[in-house]
């Protein structure tokens, strides 16, 4: 496919995320979200087949359960498909940093996620099948919660939590110095949900200096959050480190107009004079 090609399937798939997190949120398809940002750049991928394969995994719930089963009886037969027939898994350590983990069409076929993605995965599948759950965002590890206090980590296989085991979740990731407490538990909107997979995406395409991946994951986080000027300072500094000073320095100077006191003023300023150098 020639560029021009890729350009142009790239802004039709941006103008249907917009048009997709602009509804109101109840009306946000989260796994269409999560596939139209694994499908950016990469006009390949086939969305209606990744939610075909979450169609029949509900299926596969739905024949193992009566209406009228207890909701807790249900949850158990969700994470016996999802979890122990498909055996879908968290990464290892040394998988971890892989951009596929956040890709959910590659998770849906290599069964391998990280815990967003997973409760991605558990939050659509128990809304297909009418099970009401939702997103938890706790600092530095997603997890599913559910009625009467459910609390749930899609990648311990979907095993229940109490408090104690979301102290020992943020302890493993963020060390000794977070605190666990009940304001943690309130629900991710869908919105939030689908900028914390493009946040998890910035962060490996940057770890492996990989500046148009993760200049394209910038820009769809302009389309969630389009009122945050971070996004737009961020872009311009990549078009920086891509060698398009010209368009760096345009951006950037647009971020001072709006934030004219912020507390990186001066970084900003002293970036902006070592690009105007190099214009092109």
């Amino acid at each position: 496919m020639s560029v021009e090609h890729i350009d142009e399937a790239r802004a039709a798939n941006r103008a249907r995320f917009a048009r997709l997190v602009a509804r109101p949120e109840t009306e946000i398809e989260l796994a269409r979200g999560a596939l139209l940002i694994a499908t950016d750049g990469r006009p390949d991928v086939d969305p209606e087949a990744s939610l075909a394969i979450i169609d029949r995994l509900a299926e596969r719930v739905r024949l193992r359960v009566d209406l009228g089963d207890p909701p807790a009886f249900v949850l158990d037969r969700l994470h016996d498909v999802l979890y122990r027939e498909a055996a879908f898994r968290g990464p290892s350590a040394a998988e971890y940093h892989d951009a596929k983990n956040s890709l959910l069409d590659r998770v849906l076929i290599r069964r391998i996620g990280l815990p967003i993605s997973l409760s991605i995965l558990e939050l659509e599948v128990a809304e297909r099948i009418g099970l009401g759950l939702w997103g938890i965002g706790l600092p530095g590890h997603f997890i599913v919660g559910g009625p009467g206090g459910l609390l749930i980590d899609p990648v311990g296989g979907g095993r229940r939590l109490r408090p104690d085991d979301c102290q020992a979740l943020l302890r493993n990731a963020l060390g000794e110095g977070v605190l666990f407490h009940a304001g943690m538990l309130r629900p991710t909107t869908r919105r939030a949900i689908l900028a914390r997979v493009l946040r998890n995406l910035r962060s490996v395409h940057l770890a492996k200096r990989d500046w148009p991946a993760a200049l394209g994951v910038i820009e769809l986080l302009g389309i969630v959050e389009p009122t945050d000027p971070d996004h737009r300072r961020d872009r311009a500094l990549l078009l920086g480190r891509m060698g398009r000073f010209t368009e760096a320095v345009d951006g950037l100077s647009r971020y001072l107009d709006e934030r004219p006191q912020g507390h990186d003023t001066a970084e900003v300023r002293q970036v902006i004079g070592i690009f105007a150098g190099r214009r092109n």
